[in-house]
């Protein structure tokens, strides 16, 4: 059995990355961005992506491989679970109930006696 775990990026870590690439491109090559509307645009990002791509900085370069990883949805992981053995079916005692209670046809004085006797 598989059971998918996803690895969500948190809002403030995308925000973080773009305020970061957005630092880099401002004192690189002079360019303004909005970092709000980066982390909630796909577009917006895809494009401010594609420019800071076309500069050789590595720093550029990292920031921008960052930032499209985090745009990315969450891909699911999958993780193998450990499946309980199962049980094996219930099997009927033939001596009679554990649970205490009376089977049906049973003699009615030994129960009455039994009953008064457990109460007290």
């Amino acid at each position: 059995m598989f059971v998918f775990q996803e690895t969500v990026m948190l809002e403030s870590e995308k925000f973080a990355i773009a305020a970061h690439l957005h630092v880099h491109l401002r004192r690189i090559n002079g360019r303004v961005t909005d970092v709000e509307w980066m982390v909630k645009s796909p577009d917006y990002a895809r494009e401010i992506i594609r420019v800071a791509r076309t500069e050789t900085h590595p720093d550029l370069l990292r920031l921008a491989d960052k930032l499209e990883a985090a745009l990315q949805p969450p891909m699911p992981t999958p993780r193998v679970q450990a499946v309980p053995p199962a049980r094996p079916a219930f099997v009927a005692s033939q001596s009679g109930p554990a649970s205490g209670f009376p089977t049906p046809g049973a003699d009615s004085a030994a129960l009455r006696k039994r009953y008064v006797g457990t109460l007290r």
